[in-house]
């Protein structure tokens, strides 16, 4: 039994692998991978991992979701970032870009600029 997921809306089997499920308990109703895993039973990794996985989680990191938005939808890295589920730097998405192939940069030169500011004073 479970207190902040409605019985009804856990799958039957392996509920830590459900996208659907996950997505709405995570983004909808505001839980951490923690307390999904607390009410699920299982350990935090569990669901962690799988929620990573699955784009769920750090969704900048998951190569098809950058390659829906950025390929078949043409968001730039900056758009892609201003989205709700994203809470990274534009930079961060272009690495990723640069990293998984869908862009031309070279993701050794995708940098924060902090660096190079430092240097230009």
């Amino acid at each position: 039994m479970t207190f902040r997921l409605p019985e009804e809306r856990v799958p039957e089997t392996e509920p830590w692998r459900d996208r659907k499920f996950l997505r709405w308990a995570y983004h909808e109703r505001g839980l951490s991978p923690r307390t999904i895993a607390f009410e699920l039973g299982v350990e935090t990794a569990r669901v962690t991992v799988y929620m990573e996985s699955l784009g769920i989680l750090r969704p900048w990191r998951h190569e098809d979701t950058l390659r829906r938005l950025h390929v078949e939808q043409g968001l730039s890295a900056d758009e892609i970032a201003a989205r709700d589920e994203f809470d990274c730097s534009p930079t961060t998405v272009r690495k990723y870009l640069s990293r998984y192939g869908l862009t031309n940069e070279d993701p050794d030169d995708v940098t924060y600029g902090r660096l190079d500011e430092l240097n230009s004073v």
